[in-house]
């Protein structure tokens, strides 16, 4: 009498690991840790791309924050010219009007 008449008899079954059951178990399993493995990837990699974007957003910030007081900067220096002589904004202004009306008759 061999073990798995033993078993049948008994009404228990030895569980064979080359069954179509234990094979769709072990592939159940190996997709199951595919998954876990790559969402944890993914995760890092969202977190690192969130990191740089964070450090490209700031320095972004920072260099329009500087253009931002260079510009201010240079209005100011315009302005103060301007009140010192006047004359050259009046003739830029003049022309530029003039340049419009020639433009606009073609």
């Amino acid at each position: 009498m061999s073990l798995n008449t033993l078993l049948t008899q008994l009404g228990l079954q030895r569980h064979d690991p080359h069954s179509l059951e234990a094979q769709l178990h072990a592939m159940r399993r190996d997709v199951q840790h595919l998954r876990q493995s790559l969402s944890r990837q993914t995760g890092q990699a969202t977190h690192h791309w969130g990191d740089q974007l964070h450090e490209i957003g700031s320095a972004v910030a920072n260099q329009t924050g500087e253009f931002a007081q260079l510009a201010g900067q240079e209005a100011r220096k315009g302005a103060r010219m301007i009140r010192r002589d006047p004359l050259p904004a009046l003739a830029l202004a003049g022309t530029a009007l003039l340049l419009m009306r020639l433009l606009s008759r073609r």
